[in-house]
């Protein structure tokens, strides 16, 4: 086939339709040798590409990161304020049955001494936290630590932990103070040490039930309970043990050892006598603090105390 023939070809294949489908793709032109096409280009990423989404993915996780922390965060505060707001109603219907508060210790063991039982106010609540087993197993003849309560002393109570705590103390080990038994992030509060106050001014005392008659102060501006967290031996935080109660001496979030002190960011929460839970900003004042800690000192709590 000479030159004329082939171009004539060309043009009438190139009339035709679907002509251009059959012609083969490695052919150039016809009657001329076939050439193979271009390799083909690879499809994937840069390094300079790949560089740029993984920046792109590091500034997305630093902007996630931080949010699901404070869901977190939120998640473990809201769990903690269920605890007290349990803790709440179980002390008002112990104080319905028994016309008052539970005392804070019963029978308080004076220095140097282990024969005093130096019972908390959480084992008289057991079985208004549906704890009447362990209620039952205390042998509340006994001190608090002796050898035949020590399998429902060291029994964990989930409602008495703080999810948040993280801070630990020497004598802590997880749900449990060193000596193996139970641990209590909440503590009771016997009062607030102050110019011209006298001890035990609060509700959670030694020896004395406090009726709610006499917390004069009013039942929604007095603490009963405070958290307290990560406590361990030496600062008494068995819930078993009565010295589980402490007076307000300095700020919040100032001292871990029996003041009150919590792993929440900004505040730590507290409970009131009328069985309400309330964060209280690690930036109140010492004035404020003590009239909160106080039953009958006739002080007055700003309305804007609480966040």
């Amino acid at each position: 086939m000479d030159r004329s023939t082939s171009d004539t070809a060309a043009r009438v294949l190139q009339r035709v339709p679907g002509a251009e489908a059959l012609r083969s793709p490695r052919t150039v032109r016809l009657g001329h040798r076939c050439a193979l096409p271009p390799a083909t280009r690879r499809a994937g990423f840069t390094l300079v590409e790949l560089l740029v989404v993984i920046a792109v993915i590091g500034v997305l996780l630093g902007l996630l990161l931080p949010a699901v922390q404070a869901a977190r965060e939120a998640a473990r505060r809201t769990s903690c304020a269920s605890n007290l707001r349990q803790i709440g109603l179980a002390l008002t219907m112990y104080a319905d049955d028994q016309g008052a508060f539970p005392i804070g210790c019963l029978d308080k063991r004076p220095v140097g001494s282990t024969t005093q039982r130096q019972l908390s106010w959480c084992v008289f609540l057991l079985p208004y936290i549906e704890q009447t087993r362990v209620f039952e197993q205390f042998n509340k003849s006994l001190p608090y630590d002796a050898a035949a309560n020590r399998t429902a002393a060291s029994r964990v109570m989930p409602l008495l932990l703080c999810p948040s705590m993280s801070r630990n103390a020497a004598g802590r080990v997880g749900p449990r103070t060193d000596d193996g038994l139970g641990a209590a992030d909440y503590g009771g509060l016997y009062g607030a040490q102050g110019i011209g106050l006298q001890p035990g001014n609060g509700t959670m005392l030694y020896e004395v039930a406090t009726r709610r008659g006499e917390i004069s102060d009013g039942l929604s501006q007095t603490i009963i309970v405070a958290e307290d967290t990560g406590r361990g031996t030496s600062e008494d935080a068995q819930w078993s043990n009565g010295q589980n109660i402490f007076d307000v001496t300095t700020t919040v979030n100032t001292l871990q050892h029996n003041e009150i002190w919590s792993d929440h960011p900004g505040a730590a929460q507290v409970l009131l006598c009328d069985a309400a839970v309330r964060p209280l900003s690690i930036q109140l004042s010492m004035p404020i603090l003590r009239a909160l800690g106080t039953r009958a000192n006739n002080d007055i709590v700003p309305g804007d105390v609480f966040p």
